[in-house]
């Protein structure tokens, strides 16, 4: 397959009629036709059903679109590292994967700063969840990925940039709002936790309520764990994947949310209530990673390195020198 004739079937399968996808490729349409007959002689499946005044994909169409895109977008970014690497000048797109909630946390602290000290980096911000955004770091379709644990990180590398406590988020004035108030760091959200005379709610006081967690089965693991370890009941109301998509919820006093301090920058205080939990607390760590032995460009590895702190849990990243020997798998 040439990425020639991938552009031509993407072009074909978003115009949904082959004369107006020549008109837009500048080509005529009898060569047109034949690229794509070809290509599905090649792949040996059918990717289109012919109709008389359009054109669908069939399943293998779609999955060919889909691989297609990825394949021509690695493609862009590739041809754009190599033209980088050789002006030896750190610029270019780094593709950086995120969750909703270290966004917020994490990158207000670090970005506009990494920016001010490479103008010619621009970004390519793709939004998911930990486990997503892990796998396309594995995959190659991120260079960099910032994610929280519990995440596997045997094919990664990480550095361990952040430490959150999670907090209850009520409606506003719940009865909870005077046990304690929770307050957040502006770089890398570091928990600054309650003053003396306004203690932390405990977890059976947070257990009385239906709560909401988070839905990603190895954090949900570790939630549901967390909630057992005074060997009381709870409630479970309902799951989320991504916590903006609850917050309307608590606001309308259907329970209380599960979340990290994070969501305190984005989320409006005149409705919610933000309270710090304690005996015990629930604390996940935030770290960057990238895949494995992979050579970054020189603008991911600027990132990672004005991002990695050295006094941090981390696996070290390639470099020259590197020997695999240098550190044992994890």
């Amino acid at each position: 397959m040439e990425l020639r004739t991938l552009h031509y079937f993407l072009t074909v399968a978003a115009e949904q009629n082959i004369t107006h996808a020549a008109r837009k490729l500048n080509i005529s349409q009898p060569p047109l036709s034949r690229q794509l007959s070809q290509l599905e002689e090649e792949l040996g499946v059918t990717l289109f059903i012919r109709g008389k005044r359009r054109i669908q994909l069939t399943e293998e169409g779609k999955y060919l679109a889909q691989q297609a895109q990825h394949i021509l977008d690695m493609a862009q970014h590739t041809a754009q590292q190599l033209a980088q690497m050789k002006s030896q000048e750190v610029k270019g797109v780094l593709l950086l994967g995120i969750t909703e909630t270290c966004s917020a946390g994490v990158l207000p602290g670090i970005l506009p700063q990494f920016s001010r000290l490479y103008p010619h980096v621009s970004y390519n911000i793709w939004c998911g969840s930990s486990t997503d955004v892990s796998q396309r770091v594995e995959q190659g379709l991120l260079d960099i990925g910032i994610v929280r644990e519990p995440i596997s990180m045997e094919n990664l590398e990480f550095s361990r940039i952040s430490q959150e406590a999670w907090i209850a988020v009520a409606p506003k004035g719940h009865p909870l709002a005077a046990k304690g108030k929770a307050e957040v760091d502006i770089r890398f959200s570091e928990v600054i936790h309650s003053k003396p005379e306004t203690p932390p709610a405990t977890l059976d006081q947070i257990c009385q309520y239906p709560l909401f967690i988070p839905s990603r089965q190895p954090l949900q693991n570790e939630v549901h764990n967390w909630l057992s370890t005074n060997g009381g009941s709870y409630q479970i109301i309902g799951m989320y994947n991504q916590i903006s998509s609850i917050i309307p919820l608590v606001a309308g006093n259907m329970g209380i949310a599960i979340a990290p301090p994070s969501i305190k920058k984005y989320t409006d205080d005149r409705k919610l209530d933000y309270i710090d939990i304690a005996s015990p607390s629930l604390v996940t760590d935030i770290y960057m990673i990238c895949a494995r032995r992979k050579l970054l460009s020189a603008g991911a590895r600027a990132f990672w390195d004005f991002t990695a702190p050295s006094d941090k849990q981390s696996r070290p990243l390639n470099h020259p020198g590197y020997s695999p020997e240098s550190y044992p798998d994890q």
